[in-house]
């Protein structure tokens, strides 16, 4: 098969078990890989001392990825030697490299160092009622004019007459060059419609040049050439070793725009190049050029045009045979595997719009990607990739995720999003994003930082240890899947007309196709999509069962599709025909390959016909159930997904959340599992790294046992085969003796010693043995890991001498200053630093007046700002000293000392430079004080001495973005008994416990408690450490916006009415009481 011998990643996958030793410290290959955001001007320091902090955290290594902020120049020699440098380091500690391709995103420009040759740069064909005078009279002249030197906006190519009834095509007719010069708008009742190759606009965002044509194969190669063959001659004999694969994100082709109306006039786009009419007439043998306006406009009728199948068919095809399958045999032929993701692969519409068909594009990917943002359940862009990549025998699936959920997304967040991707397929997981510096703009880069500006990063091996020992266990042997499910992607390019007149159908072909999504993976039946493009390849020999590629299928399901393939047909009518199950569900298609035919019809009535619904669906296919998990009352389970896997002699089955829980977290849900087959079956604690049989039975050849979840929980089991016919004898070897405890991976939890004999244990929750002794209402005291933080993001500014400017948000300022000097303003398209060249001398320059009042004289404090070397600060009329003393949150943020802070009014001065380059950006005034908000303003007060439970943003702390630890004095009720501790309600991404000074572990999912062990007599030291999020001091605080999702740059600059002056603080702290019990 294609691509297998490419690298090998999971090496281990192929010892005849997995090893204790493996499973409890799984190795660099298992664990995440964040995207390391390249933001700044890169040294030695700052990779050896975040390498650090990556290994400490628990990952595998890191993708290099350049991103907003850049300054070292891109692809240039310093810029290589550094990857070199990371590679050799980051072997050294036993981590793997992995690259990027580009910089920034998409993938493809190279920083616009490939598009700088204009017959490389993305262009798109647009269909207009104007006549556009600035485009050149034909191809001939427009390379002429690139050829000179000129940037020509594109060329004629044609247009056409066209003549509507009722919306629909009547007649049209392409004109001649001559006929469309001297045409008469509304002859004989038809309007003309022109077309002409457009290019694509410059763009900051691609360094002033733009995208590449990413249908154009030269255009891939040359892409090729500047930026994988450096790598290669960098760092390539580390390819397929220490540098696994090289990530490609979010390639796409320029959006194919529907009109709004079937009448409208509007300038309308589609997805072209030069020569796509050529190539489509080579494999149709029909002129594109001929037959376009079929592609925008419905025929009449209800007739489909088999044009516009074929367009989006040929569309599909080019762009993956130009960027895909050059990208990938690159690859291949030097060892390393081309994984990542590309754009808007979720619904039928949005991969239409973007690239054609998802799947279709994975086929040279040694690892398929995909991307989760804003913690959205994109279970389809999942199946999607994963489905290619079993079928391919692929051994994993990269995940990007964690992206836009901001500084306060918790660990809650982190494992139930990594968990249900686990159960999905995903093998990979690339926290998005890893900051190397928070300068200027790149504070603003889609945060949170995972890395060390995060203060619980020390605290993330616990997340990291999860997922990689998931790991261990799915990346062996093969899942087990008996269904598969034809994608309906072709049903909606024959329904991409205009809206008025299609986009009912298109939304109900989307609704179903996220509805059989969750009907089924909710429903607990594990699937596989089946592109239609590649299963000619996939299933050369079709029978029963329908063998795709690597997996093989029993059951086959067509999901109320319109349209089908002949050779899809081919394979269905030999599998019915040899005993598989065909089910229709919905309508049956009438159209196949895009003409008429009673074909598919044929067939149905030879298979299972359901309605398309989930009642129907999921009864036809009982006897393809594997697992099956019911509530106590009998319903099926609704909130949980799976994934199963023969390994030689025995199974792995995963089960997970996948929705976090709303209400109380200290009640369990109760479930009854039944497995098909008789099986031992052992629990392996993820959160421990031990392992333990549990106590099952047997009822008709079925294997049941109980167990009670928390919202957070997942299972990691192995299932030996207790069959005559499965009996190996690999697992009767001494399991250990299993200790049940109360803590938070699930209801029960194995802590194993070995030992010569087993002890099985149960999935059912001791809760009646839990007896409540003590309440804790508020803590003795408290402690700070960092000093408290006043925010200035308000100042009064002067542009050189002009009038002092009123009061307003530093980001404001900055665009206005910026509007001033005809600046590009900083937002997300923004020019990269090292495309920028420094100028000779600075003219222009910005002085900021920042006021605040103070209840209390204050020494000791500091200002930390970003680059304080270039400004000339004053404070109170006093002198700043330029010399940083440490930096806050991130070393690009540095601290000066501050002459004393004064009862009443503080004025604050700075002057700066100001050119393309400057960053105008928030202040902090650090220091041992309370700080109270008041409307818009915030005043300096004497420092919280005590708290209570509950938001410590308004007991001083507003901006307080640290770690806080609650000191407590606890005393055993009994010292024969072992104390639990209980956390119902807090505000933090996770908690640490600390007992007389012995870290006790973490509380960071339900139900919230923790063993304290025995307590022996007297009074012992109780620390709760809450970690601490980035939100309050970094954070959206001015946008109102309840549900913006985009966290990203423009999401700090809203207007109207999703602006507020005011603050808006999102709570922190422990909110109620703590609770001690007994066991």
């Amino acid at each position: 098969m294609k691509g297998m011998a490419i690298i090998m990643l999971y090496k281990k996958k192929n010892q005849q078990e997995l090893s204790d030793e493996l499973f409890c410290q799984p190795t660099s290959e298992y664990r995440g890989t964040p995207f390391w955001s390249w933001n700044c001007k890169i040294t030695k320091e700052l990779i050896d001392e975040q390498l650090e902090v990556f290994k400490k955290m628990g990952f595998g290594g890191a993708h290099l990825h350049p991103r907003t902020g850049l300054a070292t120049p891109y692809m240039g020699e310093e810029y290589l030697e550094y990857i070199r440098y990371t590679c050799d380091r980051a072997k050294e500690m036993g981590m793997l490299t992995w690259l990027y391709d580009e910089d920034r995103y998409p993938s493809g420009a190279a920083g616009g160092l490939v598009t700088e040759d204009l017959e490389l740069r993305s262009r798109h064909l647009v269909l207009s009622r104007k006549q556009k005078a600035e485009m050149c009279k034909d191809r001939e002249e427009f390379l002429r004019q690139i050829h000179s030197g000129e940037k020509p906006a594109g060329y004629y190519v044609t247009a056409y007459e066209i003549s509507l009834e009722k919306g629909c095509l009547s007649s049209y007719r392409r004109l001649s060059p001559e006929e469309a010069e001297h045409a008469v708008q509304e002859e004989k009742g038809g309007r003309v419609w022109y077309a002409y190759l457009v290019l694509a606009e410059e763009s900051p965002w691609f360094n002033d040049q733009t995208y590449l044509d990413a249908l154009n194969k030269k255009a891939v190669e040359r892409f090729i050439e500047v930026t994988h063959e450096r790598y290669y001659k960098a760092v390539g004999d580390e390819f397929g070793e220490a540098i696994p694969a090289i990530f490609t994100d979010e390639p796409h082709v320029k959006g194919k725009m529907t009109l709004p109306f079937a009448e409208s006039e509007g300038d309308v786009t589609l997805v072209y190049t030069d020569d796509f009419s050529d190539t489509f007439k080579a494999q149709y043998q029909v002129e594109l050029l001929d037959v376009l306006p079929e592609i925008l406009w419905e025929l009449q009728d209800g007739r489909v045009s088999i044009h516009r199948y074929h367009y989006h068919d040929h569309l599909t095809e080019r762009f993956v045979s130009a960027y895909s399958d050059t990208i990938g045999e690159w690859c291949e032929k030097h060892k390393i595997a081309l994984t990542g993701h590309f754009l808007s692969e979720r619904t039928l519409f949005s991969q239409t719009l973007a690239l054609g068909e998802a799947m279709r594009c994975y086929r040279s990917f040694q690892l398929p990607g995909i991307d989760i943002l804003c913690d959205q359940k994109e279970l389809s862009t999942a199946k999607q990739a994963v489905s290619v990549a079993r079928q391919k025998g692929r051994e994993g699936v990269i995940s990007e995720l964690y992206g836009v959920t901001h500084w306060d997304y918790g660990y809650k967040g982190h494992k139930l999003q990594g968990d249900w991707q686990a159960a999905l397929g995903v093998t990979i997981r690339t926290p998005h994003l890893a900051f190397m510096s928070m300068e200027g703009e790149a504070k603003r880069d889609w945060p949170a930082s995972i890395s060390y500006q995060s203060p619980w990063y020390e605290t993330y091996s616990y997340i990291e240890d999860h997922f990689a020992r998931v790991n261990t266990a799915l990346t062996r042997g093969k899942a087990i899947v008996k269904v598969g499910v034809i994608h309906p992607i072709e049903s909606f390019w024959i329904s991409y007309g205009p809206n008025d007149q299609t986009q009912t159908i298109r939304d109900q072909l989307d609704a179903n196709y996220e509805n059989l999504m969750q009907w089924l993976l909710y429903g607990m039946v594990d699937f596989d999509l089946i592109s239609e493009a590649l299963l000619p390849e996939q299933c050369a020999v079709p029978g029963a069962p329908l063998k795709v590629g690597g997996m093989e299928y029993d059951t086959i399901l067509v999901p109320d599709c319109r349209i089908i393939r002949s050779t899809t047909l081919d394979r269905l009518e030999v599998f019915a025909r040899q005993g598989g199950k065909v089910i229709f569900a919905g309508r049956v298609p009438r159209l196949v390959d895009a003409q008429e035919s009673d074909r598919a019809q044929q067939l149905a009535d030879r298979s299972v016909r359901i309605s398309f619904n989930r009642e129907e669906l999921l009864d036809s296919l009982k006897e393809d159930r594997l697992i099956e998990v019911r509530q106590k009352n009998g319903k099926l389970s609704d909130n949980l997904f799976y994934q199963l896997r023969q390994d030689n002699n025995c199974r792995w089955l995963f089960i997970c959340h996948v929705k976090q829980k709303k209400n109380r977290i200290d009640i369990p849900e109760e479930y009854q599992l039944r497995l098909k087959g008789a099986y031992r079956v052992f629990l392996y604690d993820t959160l421990k790294g031990s392992k333990a049989e549990l106590d099952v039975e047997y009822q008709n050849g079925d294997t049941l046992f109980p167990m009670e979840l928390y919202g957070e929980d997942s299972l990691l089991l192995k299932l030996i085969d207790q069959s005559p016919e499965g009996r190996t004898g690999a697992e009767d070897q001494g399991i250990g003796t299993a200790t049940v405890e109360l803590v938070d991976q699930a209801s029960v939890i194995a802590s194993m010693e070995l030992a010569d004999q087993d002890q099985k244990i149960s999935m059912i929750a001791m809760e009646p043995t839990l007896h409540k002794v003590k309440t804790l209402y508020g803590p003795k005291g408290f402690t700070l890991s960092e000093p408290n933080a006043l925010l200035l993001d308000y100042a009064q500014y002067q542009f050189n001498d002009g009038e002092i400017q009123p009061r307003n948000e530093i980001l404001r300022i900055d665009n206005e200053i910026r509007s001033r000097l005809g600046l590009p303003r900083r937002q997300d398209a923004y020019k990269q630093p090292w495309r920028i060249p420094d100028e000779e001398e600075v003219k222009d320059f910005v002085t900021l007046y920042y006021d605040f009042e103070s209840e209390i004289e204050i020494k000791g404090a500091q200002l930390a700002l970003e680059r304080p070397e270039n400004a000339e600060i004053t404070f109170n009329g006093e002198k700043v000293t330029k010399s940083p003393i440490g930096y806050y949150v991130d070393r690009f943020i540095r601290t000066l000392p501050l002459p004393a802070i004064k009862k009443g009014s503080n004025h604050l001065m700075l002057r700066i430079p100001f050119w393309r380059k400057t960053n105008l950006e928030n202040l902090y005034i650090l220091g041992d004080f309370g700080v109270s908000v008041r409307g818009t303003l915030a005043v300096l007060t004497e420092a919280p001495t005590r708290l209570e439970f509950g938001d410590i943003t308004g007991q001083g702390l507003p901006f307080y973005t640290g770690n806080l630890t609650y000191h407590f004095d606890v005393e055993a009720a009994s010292e024969e008994k072992e104390t639990i501790l209980c956390v119902p309600h807090f505000a933090s991404p996770v908690l640490g416990l600390c007992l007389d000074g012995e870290d006790k572990g973490l509380i960071a999912f339900a139900p919230h408690r923790l063993s304290l062990g025995k307590l022996g007599k007297g009074l012992h030291k109780l620390d709760i450490i809450l970690y601490g999020n980035r939100f309050n001091g970094f954070g959206t605080l001015h946008n109102c916006n309840d549900e913006y999702m985009w966290y990203g740059p423009d999401s700090y600059r809203t207007t109207g009415s999703e602006w507020s002056e005011s603050y808006g603080l999102r709570p922190v702290g422990i909110l109620s009481r703590v609770e001690l019990y007994e066991r």
